[in-house]
């Protein structure tokens, strides 16, 4: 048995501030940009990588 008169007392904050979900807000594509940029320039240098190995290694 609980102690609280309120069987889900309510929360008296966010989970997450107000102007941290502005920042994260405006921020979302620029980061979503910058994750598939770097993701294509992994892609071109295993790729290039992958190349320069079976360059090397055929008979």
């Amino acid at each position: 048995m609980h102690d609280s008169p309120h069987p889900n007392p309510a929360r008296t904050e966010p989970a997450t501030p107000p102007r941290l979900r502005g920042w994260i807000k405006r921020r979302y594509r620029t980061a979503l940009g910058l994750a598939l940029r770097g993701a294509c320039y992994g892609a071109g240098t295993a790729a290039a990588t992958a190349t320069a190995y079976w360059l090397q290694h055929r008979p």
